[in-house]
């Protein structure tokens, strides 16, 4: 700011040169920055491993089956879905492995889905491993050969 003292009396003046300059390279970083922020961020998502899932399912390991029918299937028991926390509840409770596989078909509707997954989690499993198929493969309740309900 500078003043000029001359007959008139006391002028002041606003030097607005450095405001400029900052105004200017604030401008210069969101010109570069905002096309940067505007691509999209690629996810490398990991491979699905082509693993079978096994015929047989010991007592040990346990599968959550929920067809696009609505049914639910505790290994290959038939399980109501009111029953569920409490079916879960039980056989986890004294487990030190709290895993649980969860085997859904694909058509089946998404919601439901996860509500059942909620409910794994509210029964105290800390694990949820997810079955996946290989393209072109039938969805399948373990130990059937088919979805029969």
């Amino acid at each position: 700011m500078s003043m000029a003292v001359g007959k008139k009396g006391v002028r002041a003046d606003l030097n607005v040169t450095p405001m400029i300059d900052i105004l200017l390279v604030l401008l210069i970083i969101f010109m570069v920055m905002t096309p940067l922020m505007m691509m999209q961020h690629r996810v490398d998502v990991p491979k699905r491993s082509e693993v079978d899932m096994p015929q047989e399912v010991n007592q040990d390991q346990v599968v959550l089956t929920y067809t696009k029918d609505g049914f639910l299937f505790l290994n290959q028991t038939r399980v109501e879905r009111a029953e569920l926390f409490k079916q879960l509840s039980d056989r986890f409770k004294d487990k030190r492995e709290k895993t649980i596989f969860l085997n859904f078909d694909p058509e089946s509707n998404y919601g439901e889905v996860v509500r059942i997954i909620d409910t794994t989690r509210n029964a105290g499993l800390e694990k949820l491993a997810i079955v996946t198929q290989k393209p072109g493969e039938k969805f399948q309740v373990p130990g059937q050969a088919a979805v029969t309900p």
